[in-house]
Formats: structure tokens, C-alpha cells, sequence
């Protein structure tokens, strides 16, 4: 079976991450893919030593792009494909008016951010008629999806973004070990917070809460792993400023900084307790991996995350930037450790059942044999 595959992104983040890591997989279960960037993107860069058949485009318009629409369904027809992915929402302007020249692809859509405001016009309707799988990773996102778009409920299946298993269950390096690598060492209860250094993911605010439970005689500290957006003075103010407060009430030996780092297994190792802190996170891949590492987790009660820690069965939920519901969720959270009533092994095998990277190419490979199938 052969697979398109479109990206004209210019940025790189987890989308992009995540679409060339479903790629590899799809590869070793025997689809032949064939790739659509924008020339000279780090997209392309990452892909061009690992995948031939590559359609370089020049700049795209956001919107009505009947020129490279052409280009496109010009290699779908050279190439015999008739089976597109994207997973930038974008794009799907694209492939609208390349399906128009084809009359005949079959277009799937993964689902990797929230709708947003609703999106009913009557180009967007085009688009939305024109997708004929809509991947989404969650229920909320599909019932979001559904009130939101016109899409038809019939398209949309329910296909998680997977995580690779296989790394949580090698051997893992000592809580020492772990912490020497972010450069401390704590015997106290060490929270732990992973990502971009942003307003929107609520660093500050649990800095802010670690000083109230240190104040309650809680004995506490925070690892912060990340850095602000390099050309954004918005989130390099907003590290100044945790900075400022971490100094401004002694807490430099409490609160713990480290850069961005892809020693993921060495985070989880390093704390007690992950903090998923951000106002609203799409599906939140870090939630899943701190389950399949037996951390456990308490999250913000929005978006995707209550669904991701089954509504609070598997972690504990807070209202953002709410200091007493997060201080409450702490404590109750604590108090399960302590009475063994936490099942860590029971939460990381029903996570990975639920959200293993097999589980996301399963779903992707139905939605291809459908499109090839009709079925």
C-alpha cells in the first residue's frame, strides 16, 4: 500500500515529531510512503536521510493554492497513489483543491490540536467534506470536533498518539543517578515539571505553591525542565520573572532548573510526583509517559488531560492556577501514596493498553485500509 504523507509546516514541535516517528512505523509494517514539505523547512531536513520519495514545495498559501494543489495531484497520479495524511490542520486547504484535481484520494486527517473557536463557514465546510477519516485521540476531541465543525460523525474514529513502550521498562537509572544528571540532589518529596517555560503551562505557579506547602511544613522541592521560546520576550520575561521570585523568597535551594532535555526516562527518575500544570493540553504526551514510568501525576481538570488520567483514576486533577484545589489535590494525592492505595503497576498497564505507539499505527492502518478498501 502506498501513503502520502504532507506536511508544508515550517515550524518543528511535537506535531512534526510525532508524524515522522508514525512515519517509521508505518514503514515497517509495509506501506511505501511518499512525502509533501516545504523546500528548506527543518520538516525536510529531518526527513530527506531517512525517506527518498520526497515533493519539495516552494512557498504555500495558506489558502486557495491551486498551484501546488496541482503539483500535488500531479505526483498522486504519477506515483498511482490515491491515500493522503496530514496532520497539520492547514494543510487541509491544500488538499482540498488537489482532491478536486484527482476526484479520486482518499484524505486522513490526525488530530493533534483543539478546534478552537467553531469553524462552520462555507470554505471551512468544503474542507471539512473533503476529509474522508478524521483521526482524533480523544472522546472530549471528538465531541469538540462534532459541535464545532461540520464534520460527519461516520469520519471521525478514535486513534490515540502513541508512546514507545519499550524504553519504560528497560532498566532504569537511581533516583540518585537521575537527579546528579539534572544537577541536584534532594532527599525531600521533589515535584516535577517538563516543557516550555510559558505562562500558559503555570511554572510560576507552582513555584508559588511549593513556597505554601513548604509554609504548611511540607518538606518539598521542584525540578523545572525547560527554557522560554528563544525570539519571544513574552515567555523570557515570564522566566525573569520565576527567577526573581525563587530569589526573592530564598527557595534556590528548593526550586531546581534544568535545560530541555530528550533523557525523558532520567526526569521521571528524577521526581516524585509529575505536575502537568499547563491551562489546556490538547492529549499531553508527557501525561502518558509519566504513567508508563509509575510516576504518578496530577494534572489540570481542562481539555485533554482529565481523559488522559481517566478522569481521575489514574492521577489527581486541579483547577488551573487555583491554588487551594491544587494544594487540596496534593495532599489527597499524598495521602494515596502513603496508604499504598495508588496501584502504580495497575495505572502504567492500563495506560499503555490504552496508549502505546502500536495502538496509534493500528488505527492509522484501519483508517488506510478503509480509504483503499472503501470500507
Amino acid at each position: 500500500m502506498k501513503l502520502l504523507i504532507v506536511n508544508t509546516s515550517t515550524g518543528w514541535g511535537g506535531l512534526e515529531m510525532n508524524v515522522i516517528k508514525l512515519a517509521g512505523e508505518l514503514q515497517k509494517n509495509g506501506i511505501e510512503l511518499h512525502f509533501v514539505c516545504q523546500e528548506n523547512t527543518v520538516f525536510d531536513q529531518h526527513i530527506t536521510p531517512l525517506f527518498s520519495s520526497v515533493l519539495r514545495l516552494k512557498k504555500v498559501k495558506k489558502y486557495f493554492d491551486f498551484k501546488n494543489a496541482s503539483r500535488v495531484a500531479g505526483y498522486l497520479r504519477e506515483h498511482g497513489i490515491s491515500v493522503v495524511f496530514t496532520a497539520f490542520r492547514p494543510d487541509l486547504d491544500l488538499l482540498l483543491w488537489t482532491k478536486r484535481k484527482t476526484r479520486n484520494s482518499c484524505i486522513i486527517h490526525q488530530q493533534q490540536m483543539q478546534i478552537g473557536i467553531p469553524k462552520k463557514g462555507v470554505v471551512q465546510r468544503m474542507r471539512f467534506n473533503a476529509v474522508d477519516r478524521w483521526l482524533t485521540p480523544l472522546n472530549w476531541l471528538k465531541q469538540e470536533a462534532l459541535e464545532k465543525t461540520t464534520l460527519a460523525a461516520h469520519k471521525i474514529r478514535i486513534v490515540p498518539l502513541g508512546v514507545r513502550v519499550e524504553p519504560f521498562l528497560g532498566q532504569q537509572p537511581s533516583r540518585s543517578e537521575a537527579q546528579q544528571f539534572f544537577g541536584f540532589h534532594s532527599a525531600a518529596f521533589v515535584l516535577g515539571v517538563i516543557g516550555r517555560i510559558d505562562e500558559k503551562k503555570g511554572q510560576l505557579f507552582l513555584v508559588k505553591a511549593v513556597k505554601q506547602l513548604l509554609d504548611a511544613g511540607e518538606d518539598v522541592s521542584l525540578l523545572i525542565v525547560g527554557a522560554p521560546t528563544v525570539d519571544d520576550p513574552k515567555t523570557i520575561n515570564y522566566h525573569r520573572e520565576i527567577l526573581q521570585f525563587v530569589e526573592d523568597n530564598d527557595l534556590t535551594a528548593r526550586i531546581h532548573f534544568a535545560p530541555p532535555t530528550k533523557e525523558i526516562i532520567r526526569f521521571y527518575r528524577a521526581i516524585d510526583l509529575f505536575i502537568m500544570s499547563s491551562e489546556g493540553e490538547t492529549f499531553g504526551m508527557v501525561t502518558v509517559e509519566a504513567q508508563f514510568s509509575k510516576t504518578p501525576v496530577i494534572g489540570t481538570n481542562s481539555s485533554g488531560t482529565p481523559e488522559v488520567l481517566g478522569h481521575g483514576t489514574r492521577g489527581g486533577l486541579y483547577t488551573f492556577n487555583n491554588e487551594q484545589s491544587f494544594i487540596d489535590t496534593y495532599f489527597q494525592v499524598r495521602k494515596q501514596l502513603n496508604a499504598g492505595e495508588l496501584n502504580l503497576d495497575a495505572i502504567q498497564q492500563e495506560a499503555i493498553e490504552l496508549y502505546a505507539l502500536e495502538k496509534e499505527v493500528e488505527g492509522v492502518l484501519r483508517a488506510i485500509h478503509e480509504c483503499n478498501t472503501g470500507k
